[in-house]
């Protein structure tokens, strides 16, 4: 017998903290060999104690489990959300999750606004680069609150970012 798939698991916060039990319990149901572990990286763990991700958090994941479930983040009791971008942006970066993959089917044609739409005609997949364009968070503000204020933004993607996707 192959041993279990191990899942990290990080409920984050809101609504997180209630769709992942219930995704956790269809992983259960599937009948799967799984091993959970649960992780309490969100923003209450953030306002305990400043802690987004512990010093070894992303070396562990990626050296401790096959995969990582996780739900939503951002907090309005952290208003710049720095917990959330810490973790999310981390985990892109840190584990290289550069693929944004986001299957798209319509369910039922009452729910499309266009007009003659089947979910036969519909069933397509997105594929978004994770690591890049304004990922890198490259840009800034410049004569902050003058009335010369600029915001900049640059989008930066590399060869190597572009052809992963591509391919």
């Amino acid at each position: 017998m192959s041993q279990p798939k191990r899942i990290a698991v990080l409920a984050g916060d809101g609504i997180g903290g209630e769709v992942i039990p219930e995704a956790i319990k269809v992983l259960s149901a599937c009948g799967a060999a799984i091993e959970i572990a649960e992780f309490d990286w969100g923003a209450a763990r953030y306002l305990a104690d400043g802690v987004t991700v512990p010093a070894d958090g992303f070396v562990m994941l990626d050296r401790d489990f096959d995969a990582i479930l996780v739900g939503a983040f951002g907090d309005q009791r952290v208003p710049t959300n720095v917990h959330a971008k810490e973790i999310l942006l981390g985990m892109r970066f840190k584990l290289d999750l550069y693929a944004n993959v986001r299957p798209v089917r319509l369910l039922d044609a009452g729910l499309c606004p266009l007009k003659g739409v089947e979910p036969k005609d519909l069933d397509f997949v997105v594929i978004r680069e994770n690591t890049e364009g304004v990922y890198v968070d490259a840009g800034g503000v410049f004569k902050q609150g003058t009335d010369d204020e600029v915001a900049i933004q640059e989008d930066i993607n590399t060869r190597k970012g572009v052809e992963r996707i591509i391919r």
